[in-house]
């Protein structure tokens, strides 16, 4: 052994028996605590700790209270608004923070989280994201962990068998969203969708073929997070780059091109994901995987589809005391030929900093990049706005190849209606139902789809429509008894698959296992609602299992088609425990589904849907604790007020959610609550409708009917809003003041000179701008 190696060796020997130094000298990271910690912090602490973490901070118990409202009772993103407010709070000069915090963590009891501040510090390592040195990386390498590197001829068989992958699998798409069997080819039925990148505090548009010439400092960005809504095309836009990978065409330059779906791989790690992407000849081994993409960083691009769709922290510490949901490396007691990279770990950019990783996401979930403001640098940021109306008429006459009256008409239909062309016609999982139902309906069911308003209407529609069409492949005869009574067989049958959307939408599972399926009615239930439509399951054995995998029993996946039918059916049985089991439904409710709001927006609309005393009783718990002292509605403000306009601004924020949900519920009653309780006569509030208030809130606003003495409107509105607006004008009878800059339907200025006598807004207070459309 040579010199360097035992003087190697000695060094980590004393370092073990704590003789030595590790990093000699001020370290001011260690003075700090990172964002990272405080996320972990926040995370950790119990909700009945919330007072005295925060009153030892230097908080008063109003405050407390006013955050809390805030976060809709949140505690952990509470407790992490109070850490950050506490970071930037003047503190004594030269004094040590993390010090400072662990000694308040002990005062009040906390004495585990104390120790592991002072013991565990994260240190921000070259990239800017957190790391902690470990042992392993201590450890010179040893001969027995080297791996034997890929030869050019099977890093390219590897490259073809990704590229196989992709083409039976990911490139391809159903022209029914809910028929597995109606696949066509990519480019058949592929719509470019409208894409916006984040540019400071703006959004400016974004070509998709340009997305390779995104430049930050001069480079492309190492890291890009793309977001958007539901059903708006973000699993397309991966699908997308895999494709053009394939013919050659953008991306063609990286040798490898990974597609990750997360929802089926939340506990594997790279190497094992890119390996089980190959043929079964295929010698390449998990290591050598790893090794490739390591030490090849600017060959490969890696695009992780549906981050909102796995649970656990991003930023979770990689530790062996608890596994994290999305992988990370360095498991307990792996005996692999090398350590694999997790994903935590790639998504940290703790690993393959310099490997180009895209990750799509729900905005919910892009929070916790947000939230860390190392991480955040990080990422450059994309929003997926799915269709624009040049795009959906170039989709919808896809669908309609050799009719372009039936094309023609459906468009018709999208651009006058508001709500459905603002909130639904960006979306191509929506498009796509409406395309099938307008296909197979007759003149009378068009004419009442015409009427639908709210996203809770579409989907019972299509549900509806989809149980009325396997029903009639087994009763013909329309409206006899036997179908109503084969109809709602159907429906005892679903309950079960209702039960299993729920739970596993709490535990955010959206694959399941034929084994999640026992008994015999659990697996007639899975039978039926998988020749519904509703859910689909694989049909298929994989070409490359051996002999003995065939003969044993294998576990084929179930799914629902998009995550927005288990939205469905999950609000289905929500509902369905109003009745059967009260207190277990005003739990999920205010203890889980209120508190993360945004993550279930749908499942909310979907649940108060069903009927009156289920939107009365889940808007009486939204409107519980909502404090209004305010006069004016505006959801777009430029900051957060401290101190006693907390509470007001917190109310606004919280504002438009409620008049959406309101809407949803389509209850004149459920209006009449939100209207005394937080649009009162005593209030008098105005609104302001802006370029960023959505037709379907406006609606909800017309719907409601509030007490408001002024209107103000800033953007350019449709048939629908037009409508809506002018009814509000002429019909509130506290209005005295209207404010209009923008371009209006004609039906606008129709419905004034028919209405306008019966308002009570004073023309002398008005300013009137506009322009019509």
């Amino acid at each position: 052994m040579d010199g360097f190696c035992l003087l190697h060796l000695l060094l980590i020997l004393l370092m073990r028996s704590g003789d030595v130094e590790t990093n000699p000298g001020p370290n001011t990271a260690v003075s700090t605590v990172s964002d990272m910690e405080f996320l972990r912090l926040a995370k950790d602490i119990l909700p009945s700790y919330y007072e005295a973490v925060g009153i030892s901070l230097g908080f008063s118990y109003s405050e407390l209270q006013s955050i809390l409202i805030l976060k809709w009772n949140n505690y952990p993103n509470a407790f992490l608004h109070i850490f950050m407010r506490w970071n930037v709070m003047q503190q004594p000069p030269h004094s040590n923070k993390r010090q400072l915090l662990a000694d308040k963590l002990r005062e009040i009891d906390l004495g585990g989280l104390s120790d592991r501040l002072l013991n565990e510090p994260l240190i921000p390592n070259i990239a800017g994201g957190p790391s902690r040195l470990t042992e392993s990386q201590t450890k010179p390498p040893s001969a027995e962990s080297q791996t034997k590197p890929l030869s050019t001829e099977l890093v390219e068989q590897c490259a073809n068998d990704f590229k196989f992958k992709y083409r039976s699998t990911v490139c391809k798409i159903r022209a029914d969203p809910l028929n597995p069997a109606s696949i066509v080819q990519f480019k058949d039925m592929y719509t470019n969708l409208f894409l916006q990148e984040e540019h400071g505090t703006e959004k400016r548009m974004l070509d998709y073929n340009d997305i390779l010439d995104l430049k930050v400092n001069g480079e492309f960005p190492k890291r890009i997070m793309v977001q958007g809504e539901a059903g708006v095309g973000k699993t397309t836009f991966c699908a997308k780059i895999a494709w053009d990978w394939i013919e050659g065409r953008y991306f063609s330059h990286f040798v490898w091109v990974l597609i990750v779906p997360l929802r089926e791989f939340k506990k594997h790690t790279i190497g094992e994901i890119a390996k089980s992407y190959l043929a079964k000849n295929n010698p390449a081994t998990v290591s050598q995987m790893t090794d490739y993409i390591q030490s090849n960083p600017d060959k490969v691009f890696i695009a992780f589809d549906g981050l909102d769709e796995v649970s656990g922290l991003i930023m979770k510490t990689k530790s062996c005391e608890s596994e994290p949901s999305v992988t990370s490396s360095g498991a307990c007691g792996s005996s692999s030929e090398t350590v694999d990279i997790g994903l935590v770990d790639i998504l940290c950019s703790d690993q393959l900093a310099s490997c180009p990783v895209l990750v799509t996401t729900r905005p919910w979930r892009a929070v916790e990049i947000r939230s860390d403001g190392d991480l955040m640098k990080l990422y450059t940021f994309i929003h997926v706005e799915g269709f624009n109306r040049e795009n959906l008429s170039v989709y919808i006459h896809k669908y309609f190849p050799k009719n372009d009256d039936k094309a023609n008409q459906l468009i018709q239909f999208f651009s006058d209606n508001d709500v459905i062309s603002e909130n639904m016609a960006h979306y191509p999982i929506y498009v796509a139902m409406l395309c099938l139902m307008w296909k197979e309906r007759d003149e009378q069911k068009l004419k009442e789809m015409k009427s639908l308003k709210t996203f809770s209407q579409i989907f019972k529609a299509m549900i509806a429509f989809l149980k009325e069409h396997y029903a009639q492949k087994e009763v013909k005869k329309v409206g006899s008894r036997s179908l109503i009574a084969y109809l709602k067989k159907i429906d005892e049958l679903l309950g079960p698959i209702a039960k299993q959307a729920l739970n596993g939408l709490l535990e955010n599972t959206l694959t399941f296992g034929e084994d999640d399926f026992q008994t015999c009615q659990e697996i007639e239930s899975k039978d039926t609602a998988c020749r519904v439509g509703i859910l689909s399951q694989e049909d298929r054995i994989n070409a490359d299992m051996d002999t003995h995998e065939r003969n044993s029993h294998v576990q084929l996946r179930v799914f629902f088609p998009h995550k927005l039918f288990q939205e469905y059916m999950a609000g289905v049985h929500l509902a369905s425990l109003y009745e059967s089991d009260c207190n277990e439904f005003n739990r999920l409710i205010e203890q889980v589904v209120l508190p993360r709001k945004e993550e279930f927006r749908y499942l909310l609309y979907l649940t108060v849907s069903h009927n009156k005393s289920i939107a009365t009783h889940v808007m009486d718990s939204m409107l519980q604790g909502l404090r209004m002292n305010f006069g004016y509605i505006d959801e777009k403000l430029p900051f957060m007020p401290q101190g006693p306009h907390m509470n007001r601004w917190a109310a606004q924020i919280q504002l438009g959610f409620i008049v959406d949900v309101a809407f949803e519920s389509q209850d004149a009653d459920v209006a009449t609550l939100v209207k005394d309780r937080v649009l009162s006569e005593e209030i008098r509030p105005s609104i302001h409708v802006h370029e960023d208030m959505t037709a379907h809130t406006v609606a909800g606003y017309a719907f409601i009917g509030p007490h408001v003495v002024k209107l103000e409107i800033e953007r350019d509105c449709g048939p629908t809003t037009s409508l809506d607006l002018a009814e509000m004008i002429c019909f509130l009878p506290s209005l005295k003041i209207v404010y209009l800059k923008g371009a209006f339907h004609h039906c606008f200025f129709a419905t004034l000179a028919r209405k306008g006598k019966e308002s009570t807004v004073s023309s002398s207070s008005t300013i009137v701008m506009y322009m019509d459309v």
